[in-house]
């Protein structure tokens, strides 16, 4: 059975087998992608210019606290939550939780 010394100096050989092999490809790729950027005449300005002109990313929207109860919330939209199912089943109006001005703050 092989010592964990073996096994660390098998990995490290293993490691630099992979680190040569990827030297190799990637010198490999970039020649063919010069290549195909020759052929095509693509600059790296093209390249870059694609890359930014993609849509930005969408400014996620902070939902608004419209009710709050201790430390229950809800903004009024989805399934009731159970907190306000027994309010109103109690008779009471969920309109004496309500809340004005209150925006829930991503984490």
């Amino acid at each position: 059975m092989p010592t964990i010394a073996e096994i660390k100096a098998q990995i490290a050989e293993l490691q630099k087998q992979a680190d040569d092999m990827i030297s190799n490809e990637k010198k490999n790729v970039i020649k063919d992608i010069r290549k195909k950027m020759e052929d095509y005449k693509i600059t790296v300005d093209d390249l870059q210019s694609k890359a930014a002109s993609s849509k930005p990313p969408k400014e996620k929207k902070t939902p608004v606290i419209k009710y709050r109860k201790e430390n229950f919330t809800w903004v009024g939209r989805g399934p009731k939550p159970q907190w306000i199912k027994t309010i109103e089943s109690k008779g009471e109006s969920i309109e004496k939780y309500r809340v004005s001005d209150f925006v829930l703050t991503p984490k």
